[in-house]
């Protein structure tokens, strides 16, 4: 990864992942991997990291369309970096049947950072699949909340997510198809 765009081969690997379903150990697994992950790079810095995923529901996480979305996501981080002058120090990616992964070390304020990239998740439809967290020197997550933002949306009522999730308002197969439209819209 050239920090914000994908290789030839990076794409080749995501589009040969393409379709996996995922068994729920793998998934168990890869979110502890990006935690060590996350210490890892976090580890004797004086800045934030940026974590970058996107949602997918359900079993499979790389249906067609999510390396493209992917690399849309990467280059909106980037420009945002970029326009505001915020250097990469170190940066990290994961391609998995699990999702792709990317990581971002900066010296820079985690606030500031998250600040910058919530317009990023809620300028668009493709957006709202982006999940980009930013974690302060010592780990911690830094909320919307935090930053006086509003929570997330559900895709498919407009509620706050969290209470969606919460209820399990809505199925993996609902979640599923809309998520599906959004990438097939891009």
């Amino acid at each position: 990864m050239e920090h914000f765009k994908l290789t030839d081969k990076e794409r080749e690997i995501l589009n040969a992942l393409t379709g996996s379903p995922v068994p729920l150990s793998h998934m168990l697994n890869a979110r502890e991997r990006r935690v060590f992950c996350q210490q890892e790079l976090l580890e004797g810095s004086e800045g934030c990291l940026i974590s970058f995923t996107l949602n997918i529901p359900g079993p499979v996480k790389l249906l067609p369309g999510v390396p493209g979305a992917f690399e849309a996501g990467l280059s909106q981080i980037g420009a945002v970096l970029k326009e505001n002058g915020y250097p990469v120090e170190k940066s990290r990616l994961i391609l998995d049947t699990t999702g792709p992964e990317a990581f971002f070390l900066l010296p820079a304020p985690a606030k500031k950072i998250k600040g910058l990239l919530i317009p990023i998740e809620d300028g668009s439809r493709l957006g709202r699949l982006f999940d980009i967290d930013v974690l302060a020197e010592n780990g911690e997550k830094i909320s919307r909340e935090e930053l006086n933002c509003p929570g997330r949306r559900c895709l498919l009522c407009e509620k706050p997510v969290k209470e969606c999730a919460r209820s399990r308002a809505h199925s993996v197969e609902e979640l599923s198809r809309e998520v599906a439209k959004i990438l097939a819209q891009e």
